[in-house]
């Protein structure tokens, strides 16, 4: 691993960065994307590296979730990469929220990713992944099931009025993220990645994708 290196997620509407030095602090910058201009990403790699030829490594969220959010800053780590031949390994962004809401392993961890979909994933027995609607959430099995709802839609226009079912919600300000758990083995960070390779995970993809394996 390179350092300092550049963590970068877009895939809800909350845009998460941090500046990740090799003595393990971090430091963090969340803030609400969709209210804050189209120069947000600039200004806020802006903020954690002085010179953006600091930028070592980026460590870069793959989704699935907002179209216009993974495209952003997927446009973003492309060019960086091309420009500075600089080192870049991806994530799965859900990963990075389970803890921000200390979700255990075992725990489905809903997300949503467009008006209708959710995309379900839990990692324990074994990673598991689903994108459904609403009313399919009671059909995911096990335990517990975990909800970001703080999303672009109100949840009752999704589920007709009530509320998503058996499932517990969480919201984006009780997320609370430490720079401890910010690490390579939390992440599990994929091998380095050359531009070209960097694709990110759309959820409505991911939904044509299994409709096409059923």
């Amino acid at each position: 691993m390179n350092y300092p290196a550049l963590l970068l997620d877009t895939s809800t509407r909350y845009l998460f960065a941090a500046r990740i030095d090799s003595h393990g602090e971090a430091t963090m910058r969340i803030l609400l994307a969709s209210s804050s201009g189209e120069d947000t990403l600039d200004n806020v790699v802006g903020e954690l590296f002085r010179e953006i030829a600091a930028v070592r490594e980026i460590w870069l969220g793959l989704g699935p979730g907002s179209f216009v959010g993974l495209r952003s800053s997927f446009a973003y780590a492309r060019m960086l990469t091309m420009l500075t031949g600089v080192t870049c390994r991806t994530f799965y962004s859900s990963r990075l929220w389970r803890m921000g809401f200390a979700v255990p392993p075992s725990a489905w961890f809903l997300t949503r990713t467009n008006a209708k979909l959710f995309y379900g994933e839990r990692y324990a027995p074994e990673r598991e992944a689903r994108a459904l609607e609403a009313h399919e959430v009671p059909t995911l099995s096990g335990a517990e099931r975990v909800c970001f709802c703080d999303s672009w839609v109100p949840i009752k226009e999704i589920t007709g009025g009530g509320d998503l079912p058996l499932c517990r919600r969480v919201d984006f300000k009780d997320a609370i993220f430490h720079s401890k758990d910010l690490t390579t083995e939390n992440l599990y960070l994929s091998e380095p990645k050359q531009h070209s390779e960097l694709v990110p995970l759309y959820g409505h993809e991911l939904h044509f994708a299994m409709a096409v394996q059923k």
